[in-house]
Parts: C-alpha cells; structure tokens; sequence
C-alpha cells in the first residue's frame, strides 16, 4: 500500500510503497514491445512534477524496440542482465550496472538470457502522460548484431554513460550534528553525462543521523538492503529491502539509522541540486526562530 499525505488542497508531500504492494502490469504485448512490465512507483498522478520512476521487467526473449524520449532516462539493473542499443551501439548490463540515456538518444533493450531482468528507470524531465504533448517516438526494431553484445567494460576510457558499481562504499564519515556516520557513492551527475538528476548509493553502516531537512528539488529512494527508520512529514515509517520512498521539493524528512543495523539505498534527486543552499536543517532554524521569536514571522 502506498501511503502518502499532504495539506488540503496541495499535491502529497511524501509517498511510502512497501515492497509487497509493488505492482506490476501485464506483461505489454505490442509492435513496439514484448515481454515486459513495469511497475510505476512515481509520476504526476502519484504527486510528482519532475520525474517518472518505474521499476520494470524483461522476461527471457522479451524486447523493447528502438525509441527516443524528449527527456533523458537513467537506468540501474537491480536481477538478471540486459542487453542495451544505444545509438548504434550495443553493450551487456548486469545486476548493478547503470547506463544514462541522454535526451534525444535512440535506445532499445532486449533480454537474451534465461532469466527475468529487472532495473529501474528514472525519467527526467517528467514524462508527460497519454493524450498530451508527444514526448516519446517509436522507431522500429533495433539493428542488433548476430554476436551477443560485449560485456559493459567499466575500465575502457572510451565508454560513455554507463558504469558498474562494485558494491564498495567509501568510510563514513561525520559532517556535523546533523549529519553524521553516512558514505556517499556518486553514480550519476554532471561529469557522467546527466543533464536532470542526480543517482547515487546512501550507506549508514552502524548507527548514523541525517536529521530533519528539506530541498528545493525531489528525491526517491529504493532500499537495497537494512532497515531504517524514518520521519516524512511528521509521520513515521521503517523501510525495508526493496522498499519505495519519495520526497516532494519542501517536504521535511530525516534517517534515523539504529546502531548495529546498517543500511543502504539507491537514490535520485532531481532537477538537478543548485549550487548551493540544497538544503535547510530546520532544527537550526527553529532554533534560531524561538532566539528570535518577537521579530518572527509567518508569511
């Protein structure tokens, strides 16, 4: 079930989909496609106003044919491997491999192997929805060739957009009382290629705080593995493996992750964060309000 709240009037602030309440769509059988489904966990009717993210699925011999977007997609793979055409060229991704699609860029996918793949595609900007402006162009089957398309290669300095995570996170680190015990691994930003959204893996290994903030832009979240517990707006959750969470531009949220738990999870951010002021602590601010609070204000 997916849990979400807002003030009267105004679009949710936060969504909560809990890995056994991901639903997936039959599986599409069309010119353009067979074999796959997806599984929408954001977009403008969900409360979304940048992004579509999908979790989606290619069954053994399933294809998506060529196609470009007027937005860009990046793309992580989560089981299974796929086999990606990207304008002209082709490339093998595994579990935990992840490829951009910049705007403009024809792509196709095709699942070769002998079991479901399964990946995550983030859309940015947001894709628009049936019956709208025509976001999305069907160009017909892919030119693949006869031999199976090479393994993604994550030393060849000519590779572009596409990279592996080897599962290795960088020491934890303290950033001040706010935010402390967590590693950080970049994925995804503007030295890789993208133009929308920023994609990196959030690790707190034991124990840990980021508390309670807010951005100018979305994030979603995808637990990989632990728990943790956490607030979004006054409420309440703990999120588990293959959990979803997402957070509108305003929306107040912290990580409390407990001690001797660890946890680690993929996460998106767009539009892209400003260069600075991305965020606000409201603790220090608070505070600085009640040292204040003859010359406050409520605008």
């Amino acid at each position: 079930m997916t849990a979400a709240t807002s003030q009267p009037g105004i679009a949710p602030l936060h969504a909560v989909t809990k890995a056994r309440d991901i639903v997936f769509s039959p599986p599409v059988r069309a010119m353009d496609a067979t074999g796959h489904t997806r599984a929408v966990l954001m977009d403008r009717a969900r409360g979304s106003v940048h992004i579509g993210y999908d979790l989606c699925k290619l069954a053994p011999g399933g294809r998506i044919e060529r196609r470009v977007a007027a937005y860009e997609t990046a793309v992580y793979v989560t089981e299974g491997a796929l086999d990606l055409w990207r304008d002209g060229k082709e490339m093998l991704l595994v579990a935990d491999d992840f490829a951009l699609i910049p705007t403009g860029t024809p792509w196709a996918l095709r699942n070769s192997g002998k079991a479901p793949a399964t990946w995550v595609d983030v859309m940015a900007p947001q894709p628009k929805a049936p019956g709208g402006w025509v976001d999305t162009f069907k160009l017909g089957p892919a030119a693949w060739s006869k031999a199976p398309p090479a393994r993604l290669d994550p030393t060849d300095p000519c590779a572009r957009h596409a990279a592996h995570f080897n599962g290795q996170m960088p020491a934890s680190f303290h950033v001040h009382g706010d935010l402390n015990g967590f590693a950080i691994r970049m994925l995804m930003d503007k030295e890789f290629g993208a133009v929308h959204q920023h994609m990196f893996v959030i690790e707190f290994a034991d124990g840990g705080l980021c508390n309670h903030h807010d951005h100018p832009f979305e994030e979603a979240y995808l637990l990989l593995s632990g728990k943790v517990d956490i607030t979004f707006d006054g409420k309440d959750y703990v999120l588990g493996p293959g959990d979803f969470a997402w957070t509108a531009v305003g929306s107040r949220h912290a990580f409390f992750p407990k001690k001797g738990q660890g946890v680690r999870w993929l996460e998106i951010q767009a539009p892209r964060p400003p260069i600075r002021e991305w965020i606000r602590w409201h603790e220090r601010w608070e505070a600085f309000g009640k040292r204040n609070s003859e010359h406050s204000v409520n605008s």
